[in-house]
């Protein structure tokens, strides 16, 4: 039997027409996830995009604006599926802290399977997420983004997380922003593992595995050590 694959939409906003009601818009996500995994954001173009295609420019931007919405569209459809495999994990877990782990384990890239199917390679949206996923929001029109809700998929695997730490401990402090610092961690630590190795003992073997117990560690010492916020 074929697998079945989860066609999560990212927002509408990013994209001039649907890429998906084509193939040829099905043909620009494929290779433009690969041709800027393989060049990064700076020296990716749409010309360069099209030449791989056989394709023409001026095609390409029927579809997207430029390629700062390109990357979002990667950036948005990465979370909106972690989302969904987060909450697999959270539906059959026997208990809250069980969900949690395996939860940071997701996040930090060791995957449940069998894997949720994807109309993307979800490894090469979690490498691109990993490497140039910063630069969908370090930008100087970060708040118009912002107020368009283009990074509500990332906010609401945060709160996902953030809820089952509180369904671990109701009192834990600053559920939020802890869950908010394991993601990140979850995807810079790998970058400083390739790229900066001086920064993290976790260079010498690249392992997602030790990354995983490296953050599953911080966050089971939280949630359990954390002291209390007082209230005012």
């Amino acid at each position: 039997m074929a697998a079945v694959h989860l066609h999560l939409r990212p927002d509408p906003a990013l994209s001039l027409k649907d890429p998906e009601s084509t193939g040829l818009g099905l043909r620009v996500l494929d290779e433009g996830l690969g041709l800027m995994n393989e060049l990064g954001l700076e020296a990716f173009t749409f010309r360069k995009l099209a030449d791989r295609m056989g394709s023409t420019e001026v095609t390409l931007y029927k579809y997207f604006p430029n390629k700062q919405r390109l990357l979002q569209y990667y950036y948005q459809l990465y979370w909106l599926w972690l989302r969904q495999v987060c909450g697999r994990i959270a539906e059959r877990a026997r208990d809250p802290r069980e969900a949690l782990e395996e939860i940071v384990e997701a996040i930090c890239g060791v995957w449940p399977r069998p894997l949720p199917p994807l109309q993307l390679d979800p490894h090469a949206l979690r490498r691109l997420v990993i490497e140039e996923g910063m630069k969908s929001y370090l930008h100087k029109n970060v708040d118009d983004d912002n107020a368009r809700r283009l990074f509500l998929p990332y906010k609401e695997l945060s709160a996902f997380m953030a809820e089952r730490l509180v369904a671990c401990r109701a009192d834990v402090p600053w559920p939020r922003s802890f869950a908010t610092t394991v993601i990140e961690m979850a995807h810079s630590l790998p970058f400083a593992m390739e790229h900066l190795p001086s920064l993290t003992e976790l260079s010498s073997r690249k392992d997602l595995k030790q990354l995983a117990q490296h953050l599953l560690h911080r966050t089971i010492t939280y949630l359990d050590h954390a002291q209390p916020l007082k209230k005012r």
